[in-house]
């Protein structure tokens, strides 16, 4: 990276970066809303076991909570776009909740850039919108891109999502899954009754509050694993579990792996991936 950008906002934090892509020798996450614009050449990221390409004038939008990484280029290194904004304030923004869904279950939106949109000009204004103090202006912006590329990428038979409630509540489990929060702590959000609130949830994202959080834990607990060297007790009460037995059985569930098994695998990974180069 060439370029790049950050500024602090009351609810935010916004990072614009801008140029070579590098090779990542390990996955990384964090909990942002990403979005990559190619403007020449292409990048893959491996994310989990699956592979995402992004050619040249495509923009590719993701949650980067799950462990990804860009893969070593074929050729030249790509010359990229990118930006992360926090999922807790993506979600404040209204955005149609079918299009939104896809990315919380781990599947990115791709869709070619739209023709009058010069991305090296947009993300050097945003640089120095950032560098003089003007992150607001900047996130306005952003937040008008994400949504045309997830116009762009949308199913036309998509619905719109009805009302902010369910994202009220999708917003306080991102900011508190670490505590020790219940459905009638989220329905107090959208100051609903739990059962109406249950019902609101799972009508919109297609999965029950509970079901929600867990993935929210896991997904932390993966990055943990991924990032650190917490032992793997320590990963399962850091990302909101409980206890040990409950983090081990919840995250085999959801990863078809144990903690230690999925920590051996990404590192074997990185090894034989350094021993390549």
């Amino acid at each position: 990276m060439n370029h790049e950008a950050v500024a602090e906002l009351a609810n935010a934090r916004i990072w614009v970066a801008r140029g070579s892509a590098p090779a990542m020798p390990r996955a990384h996450s964090h909990d942002d809303i990403e979005l990559n614009v190619v403007t020449s050449g292409a990048i893959e990221y491996l994310m989990g076991e699956r592979r995402l390409r992004v050619e040249q004038g495509r923009a590719a939008l993701f949650w980067a909570s799950l462990p990804h990484r860009l893969l070593e280029p074929e050729g030249e290194p790509a010359q990229v776009c990118w930006v992360h904004v926090p999922l807790s304030t993506v979600l404040t923004w209204d955005l149609p909740a079918p299009d939104l869904r896809p990315l919380l279950e781990g599947r990115p939106a791709l869709a070619p850039l739209p023709a009058d949109v010069d991305a090296t000009g947009v993300w050097r204004r945003w640089e120095a919108d950032l560098l003089r103090g003007d992150a607001a202006t900047a996130l306005l912006e952003v937040h008008a891109l994400m949504r045309r590329t997830l116009s762009a990428a949308r199913n036309p038979a998509a619905g719109r999502g009805p009302d902010s409630r369910p994202l009220e509540m999708a917003a306080f489990i991102m900011e508190r899954f670490r505590d020790p929060i219940s459905a009638a702590d989220v329905a107090a959000v959208a100051h609903l009754n739990t059962e109406y609130a249950m019902t609101v949830f799972r009508r919109t994202w297609e999965m029950t509050i509970g079901d929600f959080l867990l993935r929210r834990r896991v997904a932390e607990a993966q990055r943990l694993l991924a990032t650190t060297d917490l032992d793997c007790s320590a990963v399962g009460y850091a990302a909101g579990f409980g206890s040990g037995s409950s983090f081990y059985a919840q995250f085999a569930k959801a990863t078809g792996t144990s903690p230690g098994q999925y920590r051996t695998a990404l590192r074997t990974t990185r090894d034989a991936h350094l021993a390549g180069r």
